[in-house]
C-alpha cells in the first residue's frame, strides 16, 4: 500500500477553492507548509486541502501560547504589522514590471512565506482551540486584535499577493516563451526555474494532467507530488460522497440566531487577479435579508454581508471573518460547513438555526 497513512481519518480539511492551479500551490503556498503534514488534492477543477490531526492540535496550542501571553503576542503583532506593510510596498512595485526573471518568482515566493508565517496564525486550526474553557481578558483582547485588525489587513493583501502578482509574472513570462498562460498555472516551481534557465518547456501530456487532477504532499521538509497510479489511489481515499441531495446539514455556530429566507452564494474566484474578482462582488445583486452563502468571506466581502439576514461558510473558525462580522451585525452564522455551496443554490428557502448550527431546505429554487 501506498502512502498508507494519506487517510482522511488522518486529517482536518484546511480549505477548498475552485480552480487553483498547480504553481500557486507548489510555488507559493506549500513552501511554507513543508515543515508540516499536509496535503494538497486537486480534481474536479477543485482544490482541497487538509492538514494533518497531530499537526492541528500542535497549531492550536502554539495559538494558544501567543494569544494568552501579553508578551507573546505583543511581539507577535510587531512582526505582522511590518511584514504585512513590507508585502503592501512590493505589490506596488512587483505590478510595475514590464520584464520578470525568475528571481522575480522567487522574490514573491519569500514576501508570501513570509507573510504567511503570520497570517496562519489567524486561521481556525491555530485559533479555536482558544475558545475552549474559561478565557482571560488578555486572551479575549489579543483575539478581537488578531481578527478585527490584523486578520482583515493582511487577508487582501495575501490574496493579492497569490493573484494579481503572480498571474502578472505569469503573464509577462507567457508573452516572453510564447508559452500559454493557463499551460503555466500548471508548471511547478522548479519547471520555472528551467523554463527561464534553460527554456525547457513541459510537456503537453503533463500539463494536461495535471489540469485533471494532482496530489502535492509536505513531508520532511519536501514537496512531494505523487503520481499515476499512486495519485489515483489517494485521490479515491478523499472523495467525498455526492452532498448535492441533502435537504439538511450542520455547522460551527459562530453567531447564534434564527432566520428564514432565500440563499444567496457568491463564490470567491482565486483563478483570476484579485481586483477582478473585487469588481465583479461589487456589481453582485442581492437582496435584502437573504442569507449569504460562501466559501469563506474577506473584507470586499462586507457590502453584501450588510444586506444580509445570515451568513453560511464553507471554512472558517470562531475567529473568521464570517464570524466575526456576524456578530458585529447581529445576525445568525455558521461557519465549518464544508459543503454548503454544493448543497445550496441561489434561490433556495431555507431555515438557518444557529442556535443548533443546522440548515434545512424548505425549497428547492425551480
Amino acid at each position: 500500500m501506498i502512502y498508507p497513512d494519506l487517510r482522511p481519518q488522518n486529517y482536518q480539511r484546511a480549505f477548498f477553492f475552485k480552480k487553483l492551479g498547480y504553481l500557486l500551490n507548489d510555488g507559493l503556498v506549500l513552501p511554507h507548509y513543508k515543515k508540516r503534514d499536509f496535503i494538497a488534492l486537486y480534481s474536479h477543477e477543485a482544490l482541497g486541502t487538509y492538514i494533518g490531526n497531530s499537526a492541528a492540535e500542535w497549531a492550536g496550542q502554539n495559538g494558544k501560547d501567543i494569544f494568552s501571553s501579553e508578551r507573546n503576542f505583543k511581539e507577535f503583532e510587531a512582526g505582522f504589522r511590518v511584514t504585512t506593510d513590507e508585502a503592501e510596498n512590493y505589490i506596488s512595485k512587483a505590478q510595475k514590471l514590464t520584464t520578470v526573471t525568475f528571481n522575480d518568482f522567487v522574490d514573491l515566493q519569500s514576501i508570501v512565506c513570509k507573510l504567511y508565517y503570520y497570517f496562519e496564525k489567524t486561521e481556525f486550526f491555530f485559533t479555536d482551540a482558544s475558545y475552549k474553557g474559561e478565557m482571560s481578558e488578555i486572551l479575549k483582547k489579543n483575539l478581537l486584535v488578531l481578527g478585527d485588525d490584523l486578520k482583515m489587513r493582511s487577508r487582501p493583501i495575501l490574496v493579492e499577493l497569490m493573484t494579481s502578482v503572480l498571474y502578472h509574472f505569469v503573464s509577462l513570462s507567457s508573452v516572453w516563451f510564447g508559452v500559454d498562460e493557463e499551460d503555466l498555472k500548471f508548471y511547478s516551481f522548479d519547471e520555472i526555474r528551467a523554463l527561464f534557465e534553460l527554456e525547457q518547456r513541459v510537456s503537453p501530456e503533463t500539463i494536461k494532467d495535471r489540469q485533471e487532477s494532482f496530489v502535492l504532499y509536505c513531508e520532511d521538509g519536501k514537496i512531494i507530488s505523487i503520481e499515476g497510479k499512486d495519485k489515483r489511489e489517494v485521490l479515491e481515499r478523499f472523495e467525498e460522497e455526492d452532498h448535492s441531495n441533502k435537504k439538511e446539514f450542520k455547522g460551527t455556530v459562530a453567531n447564534k440566531g434564527k432566520v428564514t429566507a432565500r440563499v444567496r452564494v457568491v463564490l470567491p474566484e482565486l483563478n483570476i487577479p484579485y481586483q477582478e474578482f473585487v469588481k465583479k462582488l461589487y456589481s453582485m445583486e442581492m437582496n435584502q435579508g437573504d442569507i449569504l452563502v460562501t466559501e469563506t468571506t474577506s473584507p470586499d466581502f462586507v457590502p453584501l454581508m450588510k444586506k444580509a439576514g445570515g451568513i453560511i461558510a464553507n471554512q472558517g473558525g470562531l475567529n473568521s471573518h464570517a464570524a466575526i462580522m456576524s456578530r458585529e451585525l447581529g445576525i445568525p452564522c455558521l461557519v465549518a460547513t464544508y459543503h454548503a455551496t454544493d448543497i445550496l443554490k441561489t434561490g433556495d428557502m431555507i431555515e438557518l438555526d444557529a442556535e443548533k448550527g443546522i440548515v434545512t431546505i424548505l425549497k428547492n429554487k425551480l
